[in-house]
């Protein structure tokens, strides 16, 4: 399977480089060809206990970690739609990361978007690795949602309210296969999401977005037996200058959960603040806390950050994570370098 995977990486190197890299003619066939970019990320770790089990694209062992090298292609088909197709390659598989097609002219402010999407719930579940601020994603989100995210084949229907600031709201039918939530066994057991996402500029220099999601469907616990997931994120940030900035990013997951003999509760907030200091300089750090209100089980962790941007298309992130879990007496310490390259024209990603 890994020989596989290198050859389809490698076989589509030598093809994309001639339509990414030359300078195109905006007329004739050349213009339907897509935006073909390829974004990889490289993180050399340390463990005081290796992690166990499937960790996504964060790091998984001491030594050397392919967190993924991401393919996409991006185009305005016609009038009506735009794709955007992210092809994930990583050390043991490939995967589509993300496939959709976005209608462009339907009336009333109105937007459809349709195939395999990372759900809008939260924040942070859609983003990819490059656009992290960290080296890993959080534990909250790896928690409630899985090392994958929450990544699931459905459409969504979205709707541009006109007030004077932007404000979104959205709905999603989706296939309902998220092992931490909605893995219902019967045909029939779909999830379904509801999203708010509000935008306003505060000053010329500083910009918030508050959103709220809520997701229902069934689990693997028993038929009938119900999942409810709600989050809630804030996001502000300040740019006065190119030299610098602040960042800050909260989110809160709540989780309920039907099983057989009761109904669950658990919780569980991160928030990180990121500082750029120089022109290429950031520095951050990041608390978390899994048991907010507490349940039986609580884990609470802090990780700074430190991140070089040598130029736009390439940097250097340094992070170390300290993590307490509250039934062992001992903390757990871990350490990473990451490296991330760009190449080609990647498209902007939402705000």
């Amino acid at each position: 399977m890994r020989f596989i995977c290198v050859a389809l990486f490698m076989s589509i190197l030598l093809i994309s480089p001639v339509s990414a890299q030359t300078t195109r003619p905006t007329g004739g066939r050349s213009a339907l060809l897509p935006d073909i970019s390829l974004i990889g990320s490289i993180a050399g770790g340390w463990f005081e206990v290796e992690p166990a089990g499937d960790q996504g694209e964060n790091p998984s062992r001491t030594g050397f970690n392919l967190q993924g090298v991401e393919l996409a292609f991006q185009s305005v088909i016609d009038p009506y739609v735009r794709g955007d197709f992210f092809l994930l390659f990583t050390e043991e598989a490939v995967e589509i990361e993300e496939a959709t097609i976005t209608s462009l002219s339907l009336p009333w402010n109105l937007q459809m978007r349709a195939g395999k999407m990372l759900a809008r719930m939260g924040r942070q579940n859609t983003q990819h690795l490059e656009q992290l601020q960290f080296v890993d994603q959080s534990r909250i989100n790896r928690y409630f949602l899985g090392p994958e995210g929450f990544s699931e084949l459905g459409a969504e229907l979205s709707w541009l309210i006109p007030f004077p600031w932007f404000s979104e709201i959205s709905a999603e039918f989706l296939q309902g296969e998220n092992a931490e939530n909605f893995d219902g066994a019967s045909r029939g057991d779909f999830a379904y999401l509801g999203h708010w996402k509000n935008a306003v500029d505060l000053s010329e220099n500083l910009t918030a977005q508050l959103g709220l999601s809520g997701a229902f469907g069934f689990n693997n616990t028993g038929v009938g037996n119900l999942t409810q997931l709600y989050a809630g994120d804030l996001y502000f940030r300040w740019k006065p200058n190119e030299r610098r900035g602040l960042k800050w990013q909260t989110e809160y997951f709540l989780r309920r959960r039907q099983e057989a003999a009761a109904t669950t509760g658990e919780g569980g907030i991160y928030s990180q603040l990121v500082y750029q200091f120089a022109r290429r300089w950031e520095a951050g750090t990041r608390y978390e806390m899994i048991g907010l209100p507490q349940e039986a089980f609580r884990e609470q962790s802090v990780a700074p950050m430190l991140c070089f941007h040598a130029t736009e298309f390439f940097r250097i992130r340094g992070q170390y994570s300290l993590i307490h879990v509250q039934a062992t007496s001992e903390e757990q310490h871990e350490a990473f370098l990451q490296l991330q390259f760009n190449m080609g024209p990647h498209g902007a990603h939402a705000f």
